[in-house]
């Protein structure tokens, strides 16, 4: 090295790592506090705006995986509530005021909420992610994330920290505030002390397997991107694992060989890092906050290939008006209509995602949907049908009018632009794995003929699929996370809704 880190060590600002605090005055002190609060009053108000337009949105259109923003949320207000207290103490010292200043953690939340600004469809914050679930603890071997409590022991062996949980769960956050002397007398208490000109010393930064390391020889952020990694395999979403990004505010590349060196080390796990050169400014919030909020929408196709169970859902009269509860309805049919009276599927789960995409179904799940039609539905069901594929009585008709006559027997506004009728797809069972990722014969192999032209033809056709069939869809990700896929290979796009619906049956059957 041409100069070593003992006297790197020697020439640095030896001030605090956290907030500056001035030494020339009572007076400054004050000063110092009262900027501390208001940035705190700021960073405090927009997190619950934030969450105001979290709860707004989670209200109209029910989600599978509701929005995790407590953590993020309680960390800002007890963190204000710190910085009131500094504040509204008139006796406390000034040692003791300068030592709690010390103590914030205002520029990390500040670091982190910037972060999050950044990216969007936020999902979850402060949330650990194990990766040897068989030494997760009791009653948490199947949790695929989990928050845990500060200072749990449970989470230091198997469990790594992401910060924040964006676009859905594929983008893991890590911030870091940790600064140049930190890591550099991180690096000196470990005993790497050179005071030659040479490299011999420094650890080793081309290894050819960061995980044939030890851990222990590392400092605290590398540990840090390498949990990351490890418990990014072990979570992975639609057969991938998320992506690690690393945001350290405070460290800039190509000052220092010990720094660059530890810089090396995390993008070596496959962590995209960025240093704070390359961090962009803080933007407002109401700039970016609609696209904080989760917004399945935004991933689909633009051709959309609805399943069977979507196309009930589209036809039943329950999604459509209200249903009188008869004494000889099923119970799936009973809670189905007690469900849309609090909840309405069409507005607030599908219309929004259908939108003005041109929708395709294969014959085989059309084929399904008129076998059922045939034994259950009411008139105006069969009517629906026929108008959603464009048979029938409806046969040729224009997307005008078999747009208009649906607006006619609905109590719900139609999306702006939807298009009817469906295009029907004939497909070839045997042929629908060709070109598909190696996992997508095995899938094929468990599925049958309904399921496998449904979702197989999706895939095929980089398709977003619509379905209701959650045990389906979870067979197909458990399969795909199971078995894997190669670099460059993607697992089926398959948006699920919460619901489905039944036909209400135009005559009597046994409950």
């Amino acid at each position: 090295m041409t100069e070593s880190i003992s006297s790197i060590l020697s020439n640095l600002d030896l001030d605090t790592d956290a907030t500056s605090v001035s030494n020339d005055s009572t007076t400054d002190l004050e000063a110092t506090i009262q900027a501390l609060v208001e940035r705190g009053k700021i960073l405090h108000d927009e997190v619950e705006t934030y969450v105001a337009a979290v709860l707004a949105k989670q209200k109209t259109a029910k989600f599978q995986n509701p929005v995790e923003y407590r953590n993020l949320r309680n960390d800002m207000k007890n963190e204000l509530v710190f910085l009131k207290k500094i504040a509204g103490s008139s006796e406390m010292d000034e040692e003791k005021a300068r030592h709690y200043i010390v103590s914030s953690n205002l520029l990390y939340y500040e670091a982190l909420w910037n972060a999050a600004k950044r990216f969007s469809g936020l999902q979850s914050f402060r949330k650990y992610f194990f990766w040897d679930r068989h030494t997760a603890p009791a009653g948490k071997h199947t949790t695929k994330g989990l928050s845990l409590a500060k200072g749990s022991q449970a989470k230091s062996k198997t469990a790594a920290l992401v910060d924040i949980v964006a676009e859905e769960g594929s983008e893991w956050i890590r911030v870091s505030t940790v600064s140049e002397k930190r890591l550099l007398f991180d690096l000196a208490k470990m005993g790497w002390m050179n005071d030659s000109d040479s490299d011999e010393d420094m650890p080793n930064t081309q290894s050819s397997n960061w995980e044939e390391d030890d851990d222990d020889d590392q400092v605290g952020v590398v540990k840090n991107a390498r949990e990351l990694a490890r418990a990014a395999r072990a979570n992975p979403i639609r057969g991938r694992p998320p992506n690690v990004h690393f945001v350290l505010t405070r460290i800039v590349t190509g000052k220092t060989q010990a720094v660059d060196m530890i810089v090396d080390k995390i993008r070596a796990t496959g962590a995209i890092v960025q240093c704070a050169t390359n961090i962009p400014p803080p933007v407002p919030l109401h700039s970016v906050l609609p696209q904080l909020l989760v917004d399945r929408s935004r991933a689909l196709s633009e051709t959309l290939n609805i399943d069977c169970t979507i196309l009930l859902a589209l036809i039943s009269d329950i999604s459509h008006k209200p249903c009188p509860i008869l004494d000889w309805y099923p119970g799936e049919v009973r809670a189905q209509i007690n469900e849309e009276a609090e909840e309405h599927l069409l507005p607030t789960h599908l219309y929004p995602a259908i939108g003005s995409h041109p929708m395709v179904c294969t014959k085989e799940a059309a084929d399904q949907m008129n076998l059922i039609i045939e034994t259950l539905a009411t008139d105006t069901e069969k009517l629906r049908a026929d108008l959603l594929l464009g048979q029938g009585g409806r046969q040729g008709r224009s997307s005008e009018e078999l747009v208009a006559e649906w607006a006619s027997i609905s109590d719900h506004e139609i999306p702006t632009g939807l298009k009817l009728p469906l295009l029907v797809k004939t497909v070839d069972l045997d042929t629908l794995t060709d070109g598909l990722p190696t996992v997508a014969t095995k899938i094929a192999a468990e599925l049958g003929d309904l399921n496998k032209s449904i979702f197989l033809y999706g895939w095929a056709e980089k398709l977003t699929t619509l379905s209701a069939n959650r045990g389906r869809s979870r067979q197909i990700e458990s399969t795909i996370n199971e078995l894997g896929l190669k670099d460059g290979e993607a697992g089926p796009h398959i948006w699920l809704c919460g619901e489905s619906r039944s036909l209400i049956a135009k005559h009597g059957r046994r409950k």
